[in-house]
């Protein structure tokens, strides 16, 4: 059988930021969107593209199937992690899809949309693996259902009914509206206050039921999960006067993540390269935080940093960060 993976090249790098956007929300996991992306396009081997019409449509139908199996894995997976599991959080300038921000295209909307945000990844975990695929490709890419039923091999009615489901358990959950203008100063002045020291300003920034995540994955001190102002205050307090974050190997940057006003805190290496160290997305309501997610866990952050490096380094526009 012949293999048609090199006439597919360009195609590939065509429609490749877009599928990563969409495996990212199925999976929660950069590392493993790419793998299911990267599984997506094996199976266009034994296709020429001139044997399909509509390549998105196509692409986007295996890559839904191939990820009910990544699911049901990933699930497993996650019952048996070391800690608070949290989704991958990524700075916004470091996205495989960044580059498609001026493009305007009505899909490039969907990929910075609430879709991307810590909380809905989260909530989305209570779905099953179908639910998740249906009411993504419905709500967040615009599928009609009876494109969805070719995609999965279901009936129109069928998907409805499934979306229905994912509705209601989704709308069961805490949502939080787009962060105030000038939620980065916000962030940084919250930061500040946590270096002076000041816990009363600093829990008056935050609502009265605001919790903190955080995700070390085992492997690294995380915050666990922390509920309400003043135990949160005086977290960031400990962790701003620890002495590695006031020396010059570490520097604090504030950059969009995950569609959301975010923090990313780096070390310097000895090779004088910088790494990740812990990045956090902030969630508000009623211009007061109410949801922190830290991501900690050196496995995620390195594979978030060696995942695209490459493609960084490919691209002409300068990103203005050191990963």
């Amino acid at each position: 059988m012949k293999n048609h993976l090199k006439a597919w090249d360009g195609l590939f790098i065509q429609y490749r930021p877009f599928l990563v956007s969409f495996a990212f929300r199925i999976m929660g996991s950069l590392s493993e969107a790419e793998d299911l992306v990267q599984e997506t396009f094996l199976e266009c081997a034994r296709f020429a593209p001139s044997e399909i019409n509509n390549h998105k449509a196509w692409l986007t139908k295996v890559c839904s199937n191939k990820s009910l199996d990544h699911l049901k894995s990933a699930y497993k997976k996650r019952e048996l992690y070391p800690g608070n599991w949290l989704p991958d959080q990524v700075p916004e300038r470091l996205q495989v899809w960044h580059h498609l921000a001026n493009e305007d295209l009505p899909e490039n909307k969907v990929m910075q949309s609430e879709g991307l945000t810590t909380s809905f990844l989260l909530m989305a975990e209570r779905l099953t693996p179908e639910e998740r695929v249906v009411y993504l490709l419905k709500e967040a890419f615009g599928y009609p259902y009876k494109e969805i039923g070719e995609f999965l091999g279901k009936n129109e009615a069928a998907c409805r009914k499934t979306a229905q489901r994912a509705r209601e358990a989704l709308d069961s959950g805490k949502k939080f509206g787009d962060p105030p203008r000038g939620a980065e100063k916000l962030i940084a002045e919250f930061f500040a206050l946590a270096k002076q020291g000041d816990a009363k300003k600093l829990a008056q920034m935050l609502a009265s039921g605001s919790k903190l995540w955080g995700d070390g994955g085992g492997k690294v001190a995380a915050a666990g999960f922390i509920q309400g102002a003043d135990r949160i205050a005086r977290y960031f307090i400990m962790l701003a006067g620890l002495p590695e974050f006031n020396s010059d190997g570490y520097k604090v940057e504030f950059h969009r993540v995950n569609s959301r006003p975010g923090m990313v805190i780096s070390r310097q290496l000895p090779s004088g390269l910088w790494a990740f160290d812990t990045v956090t997305s902030f969630e508000f309501e009623n211009d007061k935080i109410t949801r922190i997610y830290g991501q900690r866990n050196p496995e995620k952050l390195d594979a978030l940093r060696l995942g695209f490096r490459s493609w960084i380094t490919s691209l002409s526009v300068p990103l203005g960060f050191s990963p």
